[in-house]
């Protein structure tokens, strides 16, 4: 049941791609903090080997400060401790791990230019976790075409964003550009020799239009790519992974009923050594929530499609489905500090994912839930 490490990297690339590039902390009158406490397990039904199973418990931090008017300084990290079992070897292997995770330093502030309303966000990724625990989780947790890791342990980042808005009436449009620059580590443990990876760098492109329907009610469309150099491993090209291709409609109402749906596109990676075409599979989605005051309900599904590679190819991923429910809500302490409460579970069936006792393939599937709190505070 185990999944190529060929794609791990690119996976690992777009969700921190993802983050790097997500809105800074919003600015603050003074300084906020964000301290939250998260459960996390989840357990397969696959038949052949069990179990591929596991827990953590995290502890993520966010720091925001305003230093001036219109700019943000953030730091986010977390402490986590895991605990990770799986069959591959034939029979359960079990990993406990606690650290840090890494690190984001950024600052982002608003200005004008060309005489437009900009934001400029520079961010660092300081490499304090441990660069070997997401190849260790790597044959327990749920694949992450359904639910990102949320660990990370890499290399030296860097990352620049650029983003401009041109008001029309009730309506904004919006162009970003930015540059993630990951450095190398050494992702493997035990016995393997010293593999220094470096995620291969990525440009990024959006382009967005927000619609003010009153009543703070809006609408959002959003396009967006992801282009990639060469993941490298020695100093040695390994794989080009294809551009990334991101289209969403969005509408937004904090009193009531909101949605987002979407569609990822991969086009095909390019393993160096052999030439040989590989690809992640298309993903639609869609997030439904309703807000009860300070209670939210939120849905999540996503669809992943096959990566079109043969059955018996060691890179087939034969796609599946995520189902999944997170109830949500904010109790107020006072002016200045909240509690957030929230819970989930998520559902979800990969589609042949490993071969049963009489060698035929079978679906699996997990599940997966959570339940945590974040404190908030402005000082």
């Amino acid at each position: 049941m185990k999944r190529s490490r060929i794609f791990l990297p690119a996976l690992a690339l777009f969700a921190a791609a993802s983050i790097v590039f997500a809105q800074a902390p919003e600015a603050t009158p003074a300084v906020k903090i964000d301290l939250g406490a998260k459960y996390v397990g989840w357990g397969s039904s696959y038949s052949v080997a069990t179990p591929y199973d596991g827990s953590e418990i995290l502890t993520p931090l966010t720091v925001s400060a305003v230093p001036w008017k219109g700019g943000n300084f953030y730091a986010q990290t977390e402490f986590a401790h895991g605990d990770y079992t799986d069959s591959f070897n034939g029979s359960p292997e079990t990993f406990s791990l606690s650290t840090l995770s890494d690190t984001v330093v950024g600052l982002s502030t608003n200005f004008n230019s060309f005489a437009v309303p900009s934001i400029l966000n520079l961010a660092v990724n300081i490499p304090t976790g441990d660069p070997t625990w997401e190849n260790k989780q790597s044959n327990s947790i749920v694949p992450t075409e359904f639910i990102d890791s949320d660990y990370r342990g890499r290399g030296w980042g860097l990352s620049a964003f650029y983003g401009l808005s041109l008001p029309a009436g009730s309506e904004q449009y919006g162009a970003a550009a930015g540059y993630l620059y990951s450095g190398a580590f050494n992702p493997n443990y035990g016995a393997a020799p010293p593999e220094q990876l470096k995620l291969g760098d990525s440009a990024f492109l959006s382009l967005n239009r927000i619609a003010d329907r009153g009543n703070g009610q809006t609408d959002v469309l959003r396009l967006s790519a992801f282009f990639f150099l060469p993941t490298q491993i020695g100093g040695a090209d390994s794989i080009t992974m294809g551009p990334n291709l991101n289209a969403s409609y969005g509408w937004s109402n904090p009193k009531a009923f909101s949605f987002e749906a979407g569609v990822q596109y991969f086009m095909s990676a390019q393993i160096v050594s052999t030439g040989q075409q590989a690809s992640l599979g298309t993903r639609f989605y869609a997030t439904p929530s309703y807000a009860f005051g300070d209670l939210t309900l939120a849905g999540r599904v996503k669809y992943v499609l096959s990566n079109g590679n043969p059955a018996d190819n060691p890179l087939y991923f034969g796609g599946g489905w995520l189902a999944g429910l997170e109830p949500s809500y904010r109790l107020k302490l006072d002016s200045s500090s909240d509690l957030r409460f929230s819970a989930s579970f998520d559902y979800v069936n990969v589609s042949n994912a490993g071969p049963d006792s009489s060698g035929n393939l079978e679906d699996v599937s997990y599940g997966h839930w959570t339940f945590g709190t974040n404190y908030e505070v402005s000082l």
